[in-house]
């Protein structure tokens, strides 16, 4: 595994997540955030470069760990190659196994369940069936505070 700090290969590295957006997302914001300041100390660790399969951020290795927080030991994993992604699992240390942590992200190709027709149909009519990045702006607000559990503020 590749520990990536080039600021180069980060800013190649958030172009090469976006192709995979929306099953890349949990990484992506990570290595969003990171290209922007890193504000919240992560590193991304990489099995090969570039032709990557498996991308891995998680709290840079020098900062303080507290073993009992699975908020900050959290790791976001992205990968294309499901037998890849087990086989670093099992014969890796890249994962603090003696601590209580968590693991946020989805295969590169997830199978969907069927569901029932009216639900299928529901959900239809509510996504968009290509999803991409937008900004939001002012006149997106009234949409926020009516749909939003956080939203109704100034």
């Amino acid at each position: 595994m590749l520990v990536l700090n080039c600021s180069l290969k980060l800013q190649m590295l958030e172009k090469m997540l976006m192709q995979n957006f929306p099953e890349s997302d949990k990484v992506y914001g990570a290595v969003l955030n990171i290209n922007r300041g890193n504000p919240f100390r992560k590193e991304v660790v990489v099995d090969l470069w570039p032709d990557l399969k498996i991308v891995i951020t998680m709290r840079q290795t020098e900062d303080e760990m507290d073993d009992l927080d699975h908020y900050t030991n959290a790791y976001a994993v992205f990968y294309k190659d499901l037998r890849t992604y087990q086989e670093l699992l099992a014969n890796t240390d890249i994962i603090n196994w003696e601590q209580i942590f968590q693991i946020q992200g989805l295969p590169a190709a997830t199978p969907l369940q069927p569901e029932p027709a009216a639900a299928a149909t529901a959900l239809a009519a509510r996504m968009d069936p290509a999803p991409r990045l937008a900004y939001l702006d002012v006149s997106h607000t009234s949409l926020l505070n009516e749909t939003w559990s956080r939203g109704g503020n100034k």
